[in-house]
């Protein structure tokens, strides 16, 4: 069916259709005017020889409407009483309400634009009033959307049916917006997560753990320690020296130790980056329990007074042991019977009662090993040395002048450029200030180099050309690493403006401008040169 109520051929309406009569009936004019004569209806007359509206009465016990009269330009339509509304047959269903359409219908002239229009008015009494649609109570939700079919992702049923167990449901006709909740969800979600981090790095800034590192760190670097220092003080000299990544984690790993407190002053050797626990470990194992800690680059004077102290016994005793006993230490032939740079830095069990022969037997045994890994007994060969103990010695100087092991192979080639016969800047005299200091018994003494090369000694490379006459120093792992390997560079000179800065030049004159710096940063510490 069509939505005017009839189906696309000829057949007419039935009676009961308000608009019955607008499709041509056989035997008939248009419209169905002139079948027969009207019966008692309103508006009788004929004009123009058109015959009456053969509807105009009452059939078969039911009013029928009225129509009026058609017209031909400049006549005047009669006047009409209104048409009582149609009644149904007894049970007959009322007609439905229609949207009017336009139907082909013989063309009529329009009334005068100033008179009143009949046939609207009779269509529009004919016609039942529609049934007003029922409220529904409103829930909340959002309307439903008929020109976008109720759903980004669904087809919606329109069935009467459907439309009728919604309604039952208490749901609006139209589902809910899958893909607007969708879309929500994932904002709600990306805003949820950046108020996370948001809140996560509050936290770590105002109450999270200090910045750490994690491990036990590589390399190696020498640290003072100066005596009385408290976990702070301690903590800013690890960190200068880029042991520790944060002073508060220093701290907090120190606070958090019992034996915190046995942590004694002194020059440590100690690895960089290591996370805060560990530099406590390293630092409280150096001084008490049952381990003794040789750290890297102490002299054999140095660690036989470390002996003493952990054995506890009286200050000279193990000096006097490795000088009488030096035979029997396991000396390799080529140390002429020297153990400087034979106590190889590393970690020794030291338990109560044991002699200081015991120990210094067991960090020579510990070097011969090392060396042998290192293949030191021919790899003095290919940097022109004449033997191992100058390669030990190269080691000893490289780990006493260097504060960082980053520089250690910078300064071993400048030792092996120095040591050059070619060589035209220091004509084959090294001048290292360690190697004075060593010859004087000290450790940091500032005088000038008309000074140094004024004392006598062998092994004060201000006064002996070439290598000091043996090691000054018991080097680690970096420090034979890097006398075996050496970083190539034309450099001749180097001066540490800081722990961290080591500066390398290749002529006198770039040196001057680094010991220049040199200077100036000895004023801001309050040092003096």
């Amino acid at each position: 069916m069509t939505d005017l109520g009839r189906g696309y051929g000829s057949q007419p309406w039935n009676t009961g259709d308000p608009l019955y009569g607008d499709m041509p009936q056989q035997g008939g004019h248009p419209g169905g005017y002139g079948q027969q004569p009207s019966q008692g209806g309103y508006g009788q007359g004929q004009q123009q020889g058109w015959p009456a509206d053969p509807y105009g009465g009452q059939q078969g016990g039911w009013q029928q409407p009225q129509y009026p009269q058609q017209q031909y330009p400049g006549q005047y339509p009669q006047q009409q009483q209104q048409p009582q509304q149609q009644q149904p047959y007894p049970g007959q269903q009322p007609p439905q309400p229609r949207r009017p359409q336009p139907q082909p219908r013989p063309q009529q002239p329009q009334p005068p634009q100033d008179e009143f229009d009949w046939q609207a008015e009779a269509d529009a009494l004919n016609r039942p009033a529609a049934e007003p649609d029922a409220e529904e109570e409103w829930s909340g939700e959002e309307e439903y959307d008929e020109e976008h079919g109720g759903s980004f992702f669904g087809e919606q049923d329109d069935s009467r049916g459907a439309e009728r167990r919604r309604k039952q449901q208490g749901k609006k006709s139209g589902r809910r917006n899958g893909g607007a909740c969708l879309i929500m969800s994932l904002v709600l979600l990306g805003v949820g997560g950046a108020g996370v981090w948001y809140g996560y790095g509050f936290y770590q800034d105002h109450f999270g753990p200090p910045p750490d590192y994690v491990g036990a760190g590589s390399g190696s670097v020498q640290v003072d320690i100066p005596a009385g220092s408290t976990g702070t003080q301690m903590g800013a000299a690890l960190k200068k020296a880029g042991v520790v990544k944060s002073v508060d984690a220093f701290v907090k790993a120190y606070n958090g130790n019992g034996k915190a407190q046995t942590i004694q002053a002194g020059f440590f050797t100690m690895r960089q980056q290591m996370s805060a626990a560990e530099a406590v470990k390293y630092l409280i194992e150096a001084a008490g329990g049952d381990v003794l800690m040789v750290p890297e680059g102490r002299r054999a004077s140095e660690i036989y007074a470390m002996i003493d102290a952990k054995l506890k016994l009286d200050q000279g005793t193990t000096a006097r042991t490795a000088k009488a006993e030096v035979g029997k230490l396991g000396l390799p032939v080529w140390a002429h019977g020297n153990p400087e740079g034979f106590l190889f830095p590393a970690r020794y069990s030291v338990g109560k009662g044991m002699k200081p022969f015991t120990v210094l037997k067991q960090m020579v045994a510990r070097a011969n090993d090392e060396f042998a890994k290192f293949g030191c007994a021919q790899g003095y060969r290919k940097n022109g040395l004449k033997s191992p103990y100058e390669l030990l010695t190269v080691a000893s100087l490289v780990q006493a002048e260097g504060l960082n092991s980053d520089d250690f192979g910078k300064i071993s080639r400048v030792v092996y450029n120095r040591l050059k016969p070619s060589n035209t800047e220091t004509n084959g005299y090294l001048e290292f200030d360690s190697t004075y200091n060593y010859a004087r018994g000290n450790r940091t003494l500032h005088v000038s180099a008309n000074a140094m090369r004024q004392y006598r000694s062998d092994i004060n490379t201000y006064y002996t050309k070439g290598l000091p006459s043996q090691p000054i120093s018991n080097p680690g792992e970096e420090a034979l690493k890097a006398a075996l390997d050496p970083t190539p560079g034309p450099w001749y000179y180097f001066v540490s403006v800081t722990p961290t800065d080591t500066r390398f030049a290749a002529t006198f004159a770039e040196h001057q401008k680094n010991e220049q710096a040199f200077e100036e940063e000895l004023k801001k510490s309050g040092g003096n040169g």
